[in-house]
């Protein structure tokens, strides 16, 4: 009897055991379920902070970015302004070099022309002193006749003049004339000669005056500093001699 009543007893309390763990297993298993929720969680809520924490730096990062990109287009702006008057600069030089280039091609031939001018009043200067030679040769070969002439019409009024006198006196007198013929054209050519050269050089140094003119009125109108023309215009009258004048023929006498 006393071992049925301990067997008893003892079911009894295997019995309450039982009752016992089947009621704590539930509660163990809602609070592993709620630990694992809860972690869950956590992780989500630790990934959510993470992303957060990235798109703030990613946000700070392009803020940054954008920061510099602005500095950037405030300095390609500002080198961009600094070009743009650099250009306009560079424009206005191109236009004052193209102006001082025509301006110094009108002044290069300005000088040519009254280069060209003086060299061909040099040329005429020397052909009228050619001029001047060909006629002092003509006046003294009129003079030379003019001395044989009164010498044969003293030797014909002569009474011991003989007719082989006169004849000779008569020969060279026919030289004479035909010399002085001959000087004749050839100073009358000469002096032709000198007066159309004096013509050109002076329609050529003309020409360089006007081409002066032009120079002076072209620099009033470049923008700058620039030298003027400050040669003097040549004065025709000045510089052009005055043609040699003919001396008026002597008529003689012929026998």
């Amino acid at each position: 009897m006393a071992g049925l009543a301990a067997l008893a007893g003892i079911c009894i309390l295997t019995a309450a055991g039982s009752a016992t763990a089947q009621k704590a297993e539930p509660e163990n298993a809602k609070a592993l379920l709620e630990k694992a929720k809860r972690r869950d969680l956590d992780h989500q809520m630790a990934a959510g902070q993470t992303y957060l924490d990235r798109l703030a730096e990613d946000l700070a990062k392009g803020q940054k970015e954008s920061e510099a990109l602005q500095a950037n287009i405030t300095a390609t702006n500002n080198l961009q302004k600094e070009s743009a008057t650099h250009l306009t600069e560079l424009a206005g030089q191109r236009k004052r070099m193209e102006q001082v280039v025509s301006l110094t091609a009108l002044r290069i031939e300005a000088e040519k022309l009254k280069s060209e001018g003086l060299q061909m009043l040099a040329d005429a200067q020397a052909k009228a002193l050619v001029a001047l030679s060909k006629r002092a040769d003509e006046t003294n070969l009129r003079t030379a006749l003019g001395a044989a002439e009164m010498k044969a019409l003293a030797q014909s009024e002569a009474p011991a003049a003989t007719d082989s006198a006169a004849k000779e006196a008569h020969v060279p007198l026919a030289e004479l004339r035909k010399k002085l013929a001959t000087s004749e054209v050839l100073a009358a050519n000469a002096e032709k000669v000198a007066r159309d050269a004096m013509r050109a050089a002076s329609v050529r140094l003309e020409l360089a005056d006007a081409a002066g003119t032009k120079a002076k009125r072209k620099a009033g109108t470049v923008e700058g500093d620039l030298p003027e023309i400050a040669e003097k215009p040549v004065d025709l009258e000045e510089k052009q001699p005055a043609p040699p004048a003919a001396e008026p023929k002597k008529h003689t006498r012929k026998k």
